[in-house]
């Protein structure tokens, strides 16, 4: 607040005294009123507090959003490590304590809609939390227990949303993940069920995708312009009755997916029949619009069955594949 006295030196200064009195109660109310609006306005903090993993937050092209601002040292420390030197534009700063521990990893996506979903560049970075150092870029896995760091998403460069005629969201997802792919990860290593009911739960956090298309996506998903297979995980199943396939259901563990535009809906199954020259088909109805009726399997025929996670390239926006899987295989 800014506070002044006028004094009259003599009588004849009694109006001029009294104009100048309200000369400086205006000029008072324009100091103070924007000192008083600021001081009501909420300061952005250094750090927002991630309380459970997988954890996702959002910010937008002008820096707002759920997380902090970060430190003049971290911000420039990132750059030069993962920005090739320039500036982070809109950061958002999160701070992972050593209580949430085991290895993690960040991704991120800036994304604004035209006709459909536009990206551009973004990138995330992981820091110690004490020292400063920069000790991941974008999607790389840091391996650390018991030890806080710090995790930024940010624009790779200024983004001009056109007087809000086209508002851009940044998305910074974190995750922790396993040591390595899964046992499962490559059709070669398909684990085998033996029986029915099965049911299990798969990391495919860093698995690949390594198998043929389990899904035959201009019979079964007309709408997919670009369609994407990730993240397989594998399964041997040689039935001893022919019949319908068994009824196989998949579902996140965890909230992985739910920063992905598809969410749950993206993970799926599919069946390949292994044949005898080591090949495989995928095994379809006989009508090629039907994707709903049970496939039929042979007895004693081997077949695999592939967990995996699909989008459309071109309409979804995907910031991680893969994550803990429930798997579930039953009898009809």
């Amino acid at each position: 607040m800014v506070t002044a006295t006028v004094a009259a030196r003599h009588p004849g200064a009694r109006w001029g005294s009294a104009l100048a009195s309200v000369a400086v109660a205006v000029a008072g109310l324009s100091l103070v009123a924007p000192a008083a609006a600021s001081a009501a306005e909420p300061t952005r903090p250094t750090l927002r507090t991630v309380r459970t993993l997988p954890f996702t937050g959002t910010g937008d092209a002008r820096g707002e959003g759920d997380g902090g601002r970060g430190r003049a040292r971290a911000n420039a420390a990132v750059a030069a490590a993962c920005n090739g030197g320039a500036p982070l534009s809109a950061p958002q700063w999160y701070a992972v304590g050593s209580k949430l521990d085991g290895p993690i990893k960040a991704v991120s996506a800036g994304v604004w809609y035209g006709r459909g979903p536009v990206e551009e560049q973004s990138g995330t970075a992981v820091v110690d939390h004490w020292t400063g150092k920069v000790l991941a870029c974008t999607g790389e896995v840091v391996r650390r227990w018991h030890w806080p760091v710090d995790v930024v998403g940010y624009l790779a460069k200024p983004y001009d949303d056109q007087d809000g005629q086209f508002p851009l969201t940044l998305t910074t997802h974190i995750t922790r993940v396993p040591s390595g792919p899964p046992p499962n990860d490559r059709m070669t290593k398909a684990r085998r069920i033996a029986s029915l009911p099965f049911t299990t739960t798969v990391d495919t956090s860093l698995a690949d995708d390594d198998g043929p298309r389990l899904l035959n996506y201009g019979r079964c998903l007309l709408s997919s312009l670009l369609p994407q297979q990730a993240s397989t995980a594998w399964y041997r199943y040689a039935p001893t009755t022919t019949g319908p396939a068994p009824a196989v259901s998949v579902s996140p563990a965890n909230g992985w997916a739910d920063a992905n535009s598809p969410g749950a809906a993206g993970l799926r199954t599919g069946i390949l029949e292994l044949l005898p020259d080591g090949s495989t088909r995928l095994v379809e109805n006989a009508d090629d619009w039907d994707c709903e009726t049970p496939v039929e399997l042979v007895a004693g025929h081997t077949y695999l069955i592939g967990v995996f996670y699909t989008w459309d390239d071109y309409a979804d926006v995907v910031l991680t594949t893969g994550g803990p899987v429930n798997l579930s295989v039953k009898s009809r």
